[in-house]
């Protein structure tokens, strides 16, 4: 069984209501966030990210845990923001989940695409090559990918039809005057559905919906919640579901209450679809839970 992992960061389970941009929107794969059906044949259920510490769960611990199977806000001492730590930089590449697949002799891989000069630099800097960068210091999915000998796709792969930008269509990079190639959302989803195929165990990484979450502005909440719909809506008409799993989650809850700026302690959101969609997830119960499952299904 080949499994993709589509990490989408910053999306909970929150209440019906004004502050929850989900709510009203046509969706399909994630209409259950708005109290809506969900996508036909898909698998859900719920994750908690607290796993039990107090405070608000946070993008590098959150993310390790995904990564990992390991709580690693234990060992950070709490949640923590933002980029990993040295110390939770070497937790997350000693037992990334990609790291395991490829150690256990299977394909695995990260089909977020990158610009050759920072992909080159991360794999240094992992390496222990170099120094991070601020601009581009390696976020948890780099570590998480490149630990033990692995790479990072370029614009070179999102030409060849197996890889795609953060932003799916490279219109945010363009902005920013990266010279990213032109995608449609429904492009980006066929191409990862297409990378996927070719490994046992694959990573792709969304994370403008945290931003939005972050901004409290309803208009970018809701164009990024239709934009993410849309891309799995397609990844999820792209795969072949006898031979491939798709599993979406989140690793804190923020976009689902614009009440605040603050992340929540909300449960996420866990979606599948493919062969064994249903039976993978059903006895997952919190981000820890997530890795070990995965990669039992490739095994």
């Amino acid at each position: 069984m080949r499994v993709l992992f589509v990490f989408v960061d910053g999306i909970g389970l929150g209440a019906v209501g004004p502050a929850n941009p989900f709510v009203g929107l046509p969706l399909d794969v994630l209409g259950p966030l708005g109290g809506r059906s969900g996508f036909e044949g898909a698998a859900y259920s719920s994750l908690d990210a607290t796993l039990g510490h107090p405070g608000l769960p946070q993008s590098a611990t959150g993310q390790g845990v995904l990564f990992t199977g390991e709580d690693l806000i234990a060992v950070a001492g709490g949640h923590w923001s933002g980029r990993p730590t040295p110390r939770l930089a070497r937790k997350i590449a000693e037992y990334s989940f990609l790291r395991r697949a490829r150690d256990a002799g299977l394909r695995s891989g990260f089909l977020n695409a990158f610009d050759a000069p920072r992909a080159a630099h991360v794999v240094r800097v992992v390496a222990g090559e170099e120094r991070p960068s601020k601009r581009w210091a390696p976020s948890a999915s780099s570590w998480a990918a490149v630990a033990g000998g692995g790479t990072l796709r370029t614009f070179r792969d999102v030409e060849l039809g197996c890889a795609a930008t953060f932003d799916m269509t490279g219109e945010l990079l363009r902005s920013v005057g990266v010279d990213a190639p032109r995608r449609s959302v429904k492009e980006a989803a066929r191409a990862i559905a297409a990378g996927a195929a070719e490994l046992d165990v694959a990573l792709f990484e969304l994370f403008l919906t945290d931003e939005a979450g972050h901004s409290q502005n309803l208009d970018f909440a809701r164009h990024e919640i239709l934009r993410t719909d849309q891309f799995l809506t397609a990844l999820f008409d792209a795969i072949d579901p006898e031979e491939q799993l798709v599993v979406v989650t989140s690793d804190h809850g923020n976009l689902e209450d614009l009440s605040t700026r603050s992340h929540t302690r909300a449960a996420v959101p866990l979606v599948a679809r493919g062969a064994g969609a249903g039976k993978l997830i059903a006895p997952l119960q919190s981000l820890m839970d997530l890795t070990p499952a995965i990669l039992r299904a490739v095994r």
